[in-house]
């Protein structure tokens, strides 16, 4: 059963100042692990807006905050997002074209 969806959308310019103490601030350790594993400026900063837009959503579809770096977006072998966070199934979609990066959340709990 759906028990929540949540979208955010994040201009990636804006997270050009400061950006590595965001993504220090923003991402675990396996995730700042794979930012720092980005060569290209561009990606880095589309990375980064990704993992945040995502993280927004996922805290407006399941309505509860956790802390930032608990939450934990990797890729499964296909590429796809995948959300690790105690105690929830979250399916998540993160997408950046141009400046923008948007990410949906759909927060799935058994019935």
């Amino acid at each position: 059963m759906i028990a929540g969806i949540g979208c955010d959308i994040v201009e990636i310019s804006r997270l050009e100042q400061n950006q590595e103490a965001l993504a220090a601030k923003i991402l675990s350790a396996k995730e700042l692990e794979l930012y720092n594993t980005l060569k290209n400026k561009q990606r880095k900063q589309e990375f980064l807006a990704g993992r945040f837009a995502a993280k927004e959503a996922i805290f407006k579809a399941c309505n509860e905050m956790k802390l930032i770096t608990n939450i934990e977006i990797l890729n499964d072998e296909n590429g796809k997002p995948v959300c690790s966070v105690d105690g929830y199934t979250i399916h998540i979609s993160i997408a950046h074209e141009q400046d923008v990066a948007i990410a949906y959340a759909i927060w799935e709990k058994e019935s």
